[in-house]
């Protein structure tokens, strides 16, 4: 496909061409750079010659300090209000932490964890007790007759 003439891409700019011509030119337009950069300098010779009148001078510096002393404020709050919260969480956590202790609760979990980790230890010696010594051998005679008796029945096939 060819390039736009200034024309169209005028007409573009202004939104006078119908829907089928426009999608053409917004996909043209993504690919084609020479009609990209025709098409900026179009909308900045023909639209932008009013927009400096409409715009006081100042305008880029008060929008500069609006954004400094918005960034200001946000910090100076946000340092404030993480050390109560902090502190909170301490306070709530030692609270918890000592009814707990009264109600014997820790106590409790602490033994239980004891218990656990005894009866971990204990397991092997359990497991040794219930698995009866010279069970690799009995599997061992019990593979090798298996073995044996299908031999004959493989060998009668063939």
């Amino acid at each position: 496909m060819g390039h736009y003439s200034e024309e169209k891409l005028l007409l573009y700019s202004e939104g006078c061409v119908d829907e089928r011509l426009e999608k053409d030119i917004e996909e043209h337009l993504l690919i084609c750079e020479d009609c990209r950069d025709r098409y900026i300098q179009i909308v900045e010779c023909y639209h932008m010659d009013g927009i400096e009148n409409q715009i006081s001078s100042q305008f880029t510096d008060n929008v500069m300090k609006r954004i400094k002393t918005d960034s200001d404020r946000k910090k100076a709050g946000k340092r404030k209000k993480v050390t109560p919260e902090v502190f909170l969480y301490y306070v709530a956590a030692a609270c918890i932490t000592i009814m707990l202790s009264c109600n014997g609760i820790l106590d409790s979990l602490v033994s239980g964890f004891s218990d656990m980790t005894t009866s971990i230890a204990r397991t092997p010696a359990r497991i040794e007790q219930r698995v009866p010594n010279g069970w690799t051998e009995k599997l061992a005679e019990d593979t090798s007759t298996l073995i044996s008796k299908l031999k004959p029945q493989i060998v009668e096939k063939e």
